[in-house]
């Protein structure tokens, strides 16, 4: 059995929490509630967990530099999009949605989308979508991010499909870029 690595430094520690298994999701949001005449945003965001499930709610950590956070603050909504690890296309929608910034060029000309109950786009391709609320008295300010509490108003589900967690983007999706 091998023994253990210890560390201390910022950079061990951050290598060591990618022993945090978690989800990669696509985070959507629009400017005015409504994608229609507002031009739609989307990042990729590892930061996501189910907090309770009755009243069913999640909590998202969002960069505040990110335009997606801009519009989450803006409008107290959001759209947390499961990417399909059996999605062909999986390792693309990570590049579009975690590769560039928002503010420099328009995520979603040429992709498609549906447009959720609260404006926020629904990627077709994903495992599942969760459409949400912030509830600003459980929002928390943790200097660099904000964490967002979230009522989840509506759901979709697929049978078909698996979940992509981002240990598993890291070792296999990420070679194939």
């Amino acid at each position: 059995m091998s023994e253990f690595k210890i560390t201390t430094d910022s950079g061990g520690l951050n290598q060591a929490l990618f022993e945090v298994t978690h989800g990669l999701y696509v985070l959507t949001a629009v400017r005015g509630g409504r994608a229609t005449g507002h031009s739609p945003n989307g990042q990729c965001l590892d930061a996501a967990m189910q907090i309770t499930n009755a009243p069913p709610r999640i909590a998202i950590g969002v960069g505040k530099k990110s335009l997606t956070h801009e519009m989450i603050v803006e409008t107290g909504k959001f759209m947390l999009n499961t990417i399909d690890r059996e999605d062909s296309e999986a390792a693309d929608v990570v590049r579009r949605f975690g590769f560039q910034s928002g503010r420099n060029v328009d995520k979603f000309a040429d992709f498609p989308y549906e447009e959720g109950e609260n404006g926020a786009p629904i990627l077709p391709d994903a495992k599942a979508f969760y459409e949400c609320t912030v509830l600003p008295e459980f929002t928390v300010d943790l200097v660099t991010h904000t964490l967002f509490v979230a009522s989840v108003d509506r759901a979709g589900t697929k049978e078909d499909g698996e979940p992509l967690t981002y240990n598993e983007y890291r070792k296999n999706m990420r070679k194939r870029r």
